[in-house]
């Protein structure tokens, strides 16, 4: 269990440098999504430890690692950087988002006044009853493995398609189009054949599509989009989206919107060169 935060968590002023030169320390923001911070978060990061504050802003060195903790309930460990959310905390590899949702789910779930739009709050009550809990982010028992301490929390824990749609909101998505279709919550793993085209795919709405560690080098003829696939044929499929020819993706997290009709024919989905017909990436959605 880590020291109570009761006296670490400070509101900082707009006047915060991002690196303090004479300690040679430099300052990283936790994030749920885009524009939520996360605060009261224990990490330890090589010789630094603490708390994450109140605009989720803690501190490390170059090329240490962070971990970040509630109770004894340890989140991934990675590289610590300027910027890091639960996308990045998942790693490189995470099938159909399933760690990045698990972990949204659980931040949203103790956040001290269950209201994710004004900021993760993590207290040091929370922490006290987190104490002598793990928790596996991949395992596909986590609802049920949480529910004791969602509920000691005080907490709800949200569904996995509310907590990537939470993602995508932050990112701009629209909710207005409703969540009625039978494919939301279905995502694809991008299968790379050309141009470094990798990454996930998730149907979070009636209208939006949330794409994950994407990455594409912008190669090709000048005519590239992401296409349908119904029934997994691409030449029967239609384009969506802007042209992604010149475009260059290095493992983002964006949005798409997509079409009802091309919604329907999302059996999967591709990097599709129109000219050449040809398939740079692709992947199956279940």
């Amino acid at each position: 269990m880590p020291p109570s935060n009761e006296t670490i968590i400070e509101t900082e002023t707009e006047t915060e440098t991002e690196t303090e030169t004479e300690t040679e320390l430099l300052t990283g923001t936790f994030k749920l999504n885009a524009t939520t911070h996360v605060s009261g978060l224990y990490y330890i990061s090589g010789d630094n430890t603490g708390y994450t504050s109140a605009n989720g802003r803690f501190s490390y060195q170059q090329n240490d690692d962070i971990q970040f903790f509630i109770g004894d309930i340890a989140l991934p460990n990675t590289l610590a950087q300027a910027t890091i959310d639960t996308v990045l905390l998942a790693g490189n590899s995470d099938p159909a988002n399933t760690v990045t949702a698990n972990i949204t789910r659980l931040l949203i779930a103790l956040d001290a006044d269950q209201n994710p739009n004004n900021g993760i709050e993590i207290t040091t009550a929370t922490h006290q009853v987190a104490e002598q809990i793990t928790l596996n982010f991949a395992s596909s028992t986590f609802t049920s493995d949480s529910a004791s301490l969602v509920a000691s929390a005080g907490g709800v824990l949200p569904s996995k398609v509310a907590a990537l749609e939470n993602i995508a909101i932050a990112l701009g998505a629209d909710t207005s189009c409703g969540s009625s279709h039978e494919k939301i919550g279905t995502s694809a793993e991008f299968n790379t054949f050309a141009y470094g085209v990798a990454g996930t795919v998730t149907v979070v709405n009636d209208c939006t599509l949330l794409f994950t560690r994407f990455s594409y080098t912008g190669g090709g003829l000048p005519d590239v989009y992401f296409y349908t696939g119904p029934n997994g044929n691409f030449n029967q499929g239609s384009g969506f989206g802007p042209n992604l020819y010149g475009q260059t993706f290095e493992t983002t997290t964006h949005i798409q919107t997509i079409s009802s009709s091309a919604l329907n024919e999302l059996d999967a989905i591709s990097v599709w060169c129109v000219q050449a017909g040809v398939d740079f990436g692709s992947g199956v959605f279940n």
